[in-house]
């Protein structure tokens, strides 16, 4: 029975990587698909970190593991939201099930991982989680043993790595140097049946540098940045030979990505769209009629970070992505335990629309979310704390005519009602609708519960990219067909390394095995097993919860 080691690369995509492989700079990458069998790997919908991880992870679509997003709204006032991670995920995770079977895992830094489980091996949680958590890593001195040889895997590309692109830039160079070393020594001690590693800094990079690549508006031919994000996977390609040379010849090699990339053209506020067009109310009071005559005067939050000097981009960028947003109560805290809101925070409340001005008895829909699609949510009774869209008939109607009006929108692409994307026990936490937009550049990414923007749809100032549904795969080692090039669903990969494993696939994943990129004569075993739909039930800190909040923050995703 073969080895599996799984090297995941935060948001790679082919419209990069052909061109640099074509032109000679990745070699190692242009080997293993030379001699291996890859392709484009599509993503999930919504082709964000959190879902597609905990896809890759259980086997199975959003519908049955329930994550949709990095977060997702609680309260009464619909104001305050928890964020996701591992304890929220339905279902058996890939590594669990090898563990239940006496196989042995080394799973380091892959998303939605946190709380660490207690496996057969060692794993070390991957975004988002609590910095100094005890419940980081498994075995619980794993860890210390690795700083021990100075290797800190507890640190990620939502610290603070430097108020500047070129000290962002060394941080994560540094990120991820750290892990190719301590991957090998760690591949050294023991060769586990499965190994996964993560690479978030190739996202970071591309979210912060494609603005300098060549074609894109604030390229300098001359200038320090333009091609950061290959020098970036210059130093990936040699971590990545340093963790092939430390595992067995019998190991089957995935590279992987959850989703693509791309430029960033335009950026989309869902909420103002629900307003003019009457399916979202704001209070009449005098506060909320200040804060929209600052925004006619285009006085929105978004405009005044844009009006930033250039040479303070970045460090006022990194700073309202960590200091922004309210420090909500959560559904585990009491009025004595609510955290304290900042300065920023204070001032953010007082000038900027957001959901506390909302008039809720007349809301029939509002948006929020950190994906590229548009998430609409309708305000239903029963079911949201103010809901006053009726269950049955006059939530279709509803629905359907919002649908109707989104469509046209020349911005907007295609209207999905969630039924029609996803399937599963968790369908009820699903956003009512899903909008995809027109144009692959155009962009909905932020956790809105604050209208930053007084636009509907506006040009980016170019501070990031964004994904795209497109991934990339590829299959290397012995067994693996050469030369062939293919596509591949990112759900068809767990299923895939079960049957690679000599392990029956269970009946409610949704993926397909992959045989057709091996020459391997292995069975094909399945188990008719229901999916899971137990709930979790332990609970996180308030301290956690704002620890995940600001690595959210950090990254990008909450405005």
């Amino acid at each position: 029975m073969p080895k599996i080691l799984m090297i995941a690369l935060d948001g790679a995509t082919l419209d990069l990587l052909n061109l640099w492989m074509d032109a000679g700079e990745l070699p190692l990458l242009k080997r293993l698909f030379d001699e291996g069998t890859g392709g484009e790997l599509l993503s999930t919908v919504p082709w964000a970190t959190p879902t597609a991880f905990a896809s890759l992870a259980t086997g199975t679509n959003p519908g049955q593991h329930g994550i949709y997003d990095f977060g997702k709204l609680i309260g009464d006032d619909y104001t305050a939201f928890v964020p996701t991670n591992g304890r929220h995920i339905i279902g058996h995770s890939l590594w669990k099930l090898l563990s239940d079977a006496g196989l042995s895992s080394l799973v380091i830094n892959m998303p939605m991982t946190y709380p660490a489980e207690a496996i057969n091996g060692r794993l070390i949680a991957g975004i988002p989680y609590p910095g100094g958590s005890p419940q980081l890593c498994h075995p619980p001195n794993l860890l210390h043993d690795l700083a021990e040889h100075g290797w800190d895997l507890a640190r990620n590309a939502s610290d603070d790595l430097g108020g500047s692109y070129a000290d962002y830039f060394d941080g994560l160079v540094d990120l991820v140097k750290t892990r190719g070393e301590a991957m090998a020594w760690l591949l050294q001690q023991d060769q586990p049946d499965f190994t996964a590693v993560h690479f978030l800094e190739t996202d970071q990079a591309q979210h912060r540098f494609w603005q300098f690549m060549a074609g894109e508006p604030r390229h300098d031919p001359n200038g320090p940045h333009t091609d950061a994000i290959l020098r970036l996977y210059h130093v990936v390609e040699a971590a990545m030979a340093q963790i092939l040379a430390a595992v067995d010849d019998d190991t089957i090699l995935c590279v992987m990505s959850d989703h693509g990339f791309g430029p960033t053209r335009h950026q989309v506020w869902l909420n103002n769209w629900l307003h003019q067009n009457g399916f979202l109310a704001l209070k009449s009071g005098k506060g909320v009629r200040f804060k929209q005559l600052l925004y006619r005067l285009g006085l929105s939050p978004a405009a005044i970070r844009e009006a930033a000097p250039e040479r303070l981009k970045l460090a006022i960028l990194q700073f309202f992505e960590r200091q922004k947003g309210r420090a909500l109560a959560s559904e585990l805290e009491t009025g004595s335990s609510v955290q304290k809101k900042g300065l920023l925070d204070r001032l953010t409340e007082r000038l900027a629309i957001d959901f506390y001005d909302l008039d809720w008895s007349n809301t029939r829909a509002f948006s929020t979310g950190t994906t590229a699609v548009g998430y609409v949510w309708l305000n239903v009774a029963g079911r949201d704390p103010q809901g006053i869209v009726q269950p049955g008939g006059d939530y279709e109607q509803t629905r359907q005519q919002i649908a109707d009006a989104l469509r046209q929108w020349n911005a907007v692409g295609e209207v999905l009602f969630r039924e029609e994307l996803w399937q599963g026990a968790q369908l009820d936490d699903a956003p009512d609708i899903i909008v995809r937009w027109a144009a692959a550049t155009t962009d909905a990414r932020y956790f809105q519960t604050r209208f930053s923007s007084h636009q509907l749809i506006k040009p980016v100032p170019n501070d990031y990219a964004s994904h795209r549904p497109e991934g990339v795969f590829v299959w290397h080692g012995a067994g693996v067909r050469a030369g062939l090039t293919l596509d591949a669903d990112l759900l068809d990969l767990t299923p895939t390394f079960l049957w690679l494993l000599d392990q029956p696939v269970p009946s409610y994943m949704d993926g397909r095995i992959l045989t057709d990129c091996f020459t391997l004569d292995h069975p094909v075993k399945t188990a008719e097993i229901a999916p899971p739909t137990a709930k979790a039930t332990d609970q996180m800190t308030p301290e956690d919860e704002e620890a995940l909040k600001n690595t959210l923050r950090g990254l990008g995703y909450l405005e």
